[in-house]
């Protein structure tokens, strides 16, 4: 009777675990397409990182300048520290997609590396419909089943999670079991081995490299903007924000960034007063002017308002008869 009442204790036990891990959001062993994967290696490392930071809807939906953390909500600073030994030259990206059940089919979503820290990088050009299937198909999802399977065979499983698990850096000669159905992030991001690292066709790499003294320059950030990328006819690329990992490993999510408003040039012909300057992708700024430099910001009368929605410098003219010696300033909300 003992043993009957132990192997029952077993099964009920066994469908528990198991009723559990079906209901936990955002795992790799239980991979929702079009989650969004933020993954980790290092240039001749042993290990992968690979974390599963939810459904791209949380990113998408966020308000104007909303933080979203991702660490340690998905990851810790202890595992990226045990998969990689330091953030000091670690290569990162963030990316997702969706297959032929959503609409637009074979939308990527991807990050591309700030080269200057407060300047926003050229979108991704989008590729066809099938150059994008071409992506997903054979590499980018093969990602989460390899991580998963890594995790379900115990591999480095001391500081792996559901939502974040390490991985060896290569799969090539891996044995089945331990990438049953996929491959490690690194050989599914250089399939050809060459370095191109660019899931065997995006038209650059979506990573970005912190630098070997990431760690003891004090302050450090390594960011990289993140876009909406569907396939060419079905829409236009999108800016949705900007990932950004600082020196002591933690990772957050910028949405949709209101820029610095910018004043650029500043002319003046008779009562015509010819400004030249920057907004943004997101957000509404208004043109300031008056002739008395002391008064409150909050006082300034409104000229109009700017231009926004892209990069792009734009230019406004401000006639005024009565008050010709004018300050201006731009307001961002």
């Amino acid at each position: 009777m003992l043993n009957k009442k132990l192997g029952l204790i077993a099964i009920l036990a066994s469908v528990a675990a198991s009723d559990i891990l079906a209901n936990i959001p955002d795992t790799l062993t239980n991979y929702a397409v079009g989650d969004v994967l933020v993954c980790f290696r290092k240039s001749g490392g042993a290990n992968d990182l690979v974390v599963d930071a939810g459904p791209i809807s949380t990113f998408t939906n966020a308000t104007l300048n909303q933080r979203i953390s991702i660490n340690p909500s998905f990851f810790t600073g202890s595992q990226l520290a045990a998969a990689l030994i330091g953030t000091n030259g670690v290569s990162w990206s963030a990316f997702t997609w969706f297959d032929d059940s959503v609409t637009p089919n074979w939308t990527l979503c991807m990050s591309r590396a700030r080269t200057v820290l407060d300047t926003q990088t050229s979108p991704w050009t989008a590729q066809g419909p099938t150059a994008q299937q071409y992506l997903i198909t054979t590499e980018v999802s093969t990602i989460p089943p390899g991580a998963a399977g890594n995790f379900g065979a115990g591999l480095n499983s001391g500081s792996s999670t559901y939502s974040a698990v390490i991985e060896p850096d290569s799969s090539s000669g891996a044995s089945s079991g331990d990438y049953p159905a996929g491959q490690s992030y690194h050989s599914a991001l250089d399939p050809l081995g060459g370095g191109d690292n660019n899931f065997g066709g995006l038209n650059g790499t979506p990573e970005n490299t912190t630098t070997n003294n990431f760690t003891t320059t004090p302050g450090k950030v390594s960011r990289s903007d993140f876009y909406w990328i569907p396939p060419t006819g079905s829409g236009a690329v999108k800016y949705l924000g900007y990932f950004e990992l600082s020196n002591n490993a933690t990772m957050t999510f910028v949405a949709k960034p209101t820029a610095l408003p910018l004043i650029k040039t500043f002319s003046r012909s008779g009562n015509t007063a010819t400004i030249t300057y920057k907004t943004g992708i997101y957000g509404t700024y208004t043109l300031l002017g008056t002739n008395k430099l002391s008064a409150s910001y909050a006082t300034w009368p409104s000229v109009g308002a700017l231009s926004t929605g892209d990069n792009s410098t734009h230019t406004v003219q401000d006639t005024d008869s009565v008050n010709t010696n004018k300050f201006y300033i731009i307001q961002g909300q």
